[in-house]
């Protein structure tokens, strides 16, 4: 699991994920993505290229969306696949997480 990020304007923090969010892709990114979920307000990650999603990869996000609402913050998903669409729906992670199509979305759902 690779993830890389970029500041935008309005101090929103791009994070995009690459690979399988399973147990060993959660592993890997559990460290930096709970430094950026305690460090960030606005945090919109791209799903784009995330291959597979396991129920610790929803764990790792739901932690995340978590501490930064806590902060009065907002996460949001945005483009995901059909397949990770589908996970989000059917355990009902969409209703506790924004998930919207595309990063313009993403970036209006923080404002």
């Amino acid at each position: 699991m690779r993830l890389d990020q970029v500041g935008l304007p309005g101090d929103i923090l791009r994070v995009k994920l690459t690979g399988a969010l399973d147990i060993a892709g959660a592993g890997e990114i559990d460290v930096p993505f709970s430094t950026i979920s305690g460090k960030n307000n606005k945090v919109i990650v791209d799903f784009a290229d995330v291959t597979f999603l396991a129920s610790i990869g929803i764990r790792l996000l739901v932690k995340a969306a978590r501490d930064i609402g806590k902060r009065n913050g907002r996460l949001v998903v945005f483009g995901p696949t059909a397949d990770a669409r589908k996970v989000l729906r059917s355990t009902g992670i969409d209703s506790i997480i924004t998930v919207v199509a595309d990063e313009t979305a993403a970036i209006a759902a923080c404002a």
